[in-house]
């Protein structure tokens, strides 16, 4: 069943305008390039820093997206989510400080 519904959507697909227009395909050719240049400098940076580092950098890239989020959104806000954003926010701090003081 799974194989039928599966041809039926590829068939589906391949009649769809977007597809034969060229600009489309450029930019997913150039999507697929930026994500294969990310992925290049995520592997560069993890080789220069180690795995902690790269988790924290990770981890920490969500407290800006939380708070624009809670902004554009308009997502009601509680305590209890107020105090893991700015918890997360100490904890990568504390961690940023404790590096630079091992490297001295």
């Amino acid at each position: 069943m799974l194989i039928a519904e599966a041809k039926a959507t590829h068939s589906s697909l391949i009649g769809k305008p977007l597809l034969q227009l060229p600009s489309f395909w450029l930019v997913m050719t150039f999507s697929g390039f930026l994500d294969l240049a990310i992925s290049f400098s995520s592997m560069w940076f993890l080789h220069h820093t180690g795995a902690t580092t790269y988790s924290l950098v990770g981890s920490m890239n969500k407290f800006p997206l939380s708070v624009a989020g809670i902004i554009l959104f308009k997502a009601p806000t509680s305590l209890e989510n107020s105090a893991s954003i700015l918890f997360s926010l100490l904890a990568g701090v504390i961690f940023a400080k404790a590096k630079m003081q091992d490297k001295i």
